[in-house]
C-alpha cells in the first residue's frame, strides 16, 4: 500500500531535511506525518549510521578535531532522549573549505556528516556517541564568575607533538585569523582557552605575543578580549608542523581543497 499522496512542496520538505541530517522521526514530528510516508519519499537522502572509528585517524587529525570543537564547538545530548549531536559552526561564505576538512577527517573515520546553512552559518553536524565521548575526554565545562559555562581544555603533559600541532591548528581554522603573511592572530573572550593556547604554545616552542583587550562602551561583549598573535616567522618557521587550512590558503597557489594531513 502506497503511502499518502503529498503535494510537491511537502516532498521537497522531506527531502530537504533529510539531507540536512535529520531523522524521519524528527521531520514526520516537524511535517505532522506518518513515519512511514516520510521513510518512502527520504530513504534514496538518508544517511545510514556509522560508528566512529577515532582509530583510523593520526594524532594530528585527532587534535583537531579537539581544536576546533574548543574554538566553534557545541554539544547536543538531550535532555529527555539521549542524542549525541556535535556541531561545528563555520561561517558560510569564507568557510567552505575548512567544513570539507572536517568531513575529510571523519569520513576517514567511517562516519558520515551532514553540511548545511542556516542563514550566514555553514555547520557541519556529526551524530555520534563515541565522538561526544571522546571530546569530553579533553574538553569540560566550568562555570566562570558570571555563573556562565565555558570551554576549558584539559592539557596533559603526556600529548604528543603532533597531537599538539593538531589542537593548535583546530584552534587557528575555528577561532584564528591568518594574514597574507602568514602572521596569525587566536582571539578568545575564554580565559580558560587563553591559557590552555598558551600551554600548547610552550609546549611546542613557539613564540607569540599576547595582548588583553578590554570591552569598550559599545562592544556587544562586556568580556575582556584575550589575543594571541603568531609572528609570520613563526609560521613559515613551523608550517609543514601546523595542518590549518587558513595559512594552507597563503602557501599554495591556486589551492582549492585542504592538504593532506600526516
Amino acid at each position: 500500500m502506497l503511502p499518502k499522496r503529498l503535494t510537491n512542496d511537502q516532498i521537497y520538505e522531506i527531502v530537504k531535511l533529510a539531507q540536512a541530517g535529520t531523522s524521519i522521526a524528527n521531520i514526520a514530528k516537524k511535517l505532522s506525518l506518518k513515519k512511514t510516508t516520510v521513510y518512502y519519499h527520504a530513504r534514496s537522502y538518508c544517511r545510514k549510521m556509522t560508528r566512529l572509528d577515532l582509530n583510523l585517524l593520526t594524532e594530528i587529525e585527532q587534535g583537531y578535531i579537539i581544536g576546533f570543537f574548543l574554538g566553534d564547538g557545541s554539544l547536543n545530548k538531550g535532555r529527555k532522549i539521549p542524542r549525541y549531536i556535535v556541531r561545528f559552526a563555520l561561517d558560510a561564505k569564507r568557510d567552505r573549505d575548512i567544513s570539507r576538512r572536517l568531513a575529510q577527517i571523519f569520513e576517514k573515520a567511517r562516519k558520515k556528516v551532514s553540511i548545511f546553512t542556516r542563514q550566514n552559518t555553514l555547520i557541519v553536524k556529526v551524530s555520534s556517541k563515541e565522538l561526544v565521548k571522546y571530546i569530553q575526554r579533553y574538553v569540560k565545562y566550568k562555570t566562570n564568575w558570571r555563573n556562565q559555562k565555558e570551554k576549558k581544555l584539559i592539557t596533559d603533559k603526556g600529548w604528543s607533538p603532533k597531537f599538539q600541532y593538531g589542537v593548535l591548528a583546530g584552534m587557528i581554522d575555528s577561532d584564528g585569523h591568518v594574514h597574507k603573511h602568514l602572521g596569525t592572530e587566536i582571539k578568545t573572550v575564554s580565559s580558560s582557552i587563553f591559557k590552555s593556547i598558551l600551554i600548547l604554545l610552550s609546549n611546542l616552542g613557539i613564540t607569540a605575543k599576547i595582548k588583553r583587550r578590554k570591552a569598550t562602551e559599545n562592544s556587544y561583549s562586556k568580556k575582556t578580549c584575550y589575543i594571541i598573535y603568531i609572528p609570520s616567522l613563526e609560521m613559515r618557521t613551523y608550517q609543514d608542523e601546523i595542518p590549518s587550512v587558513k595559512a594552507a590558503r597563503f602557501l599554495q597557489v591556486g589551492y582549492n581543497v585542504p592538504r593532506k594531513l600526516n
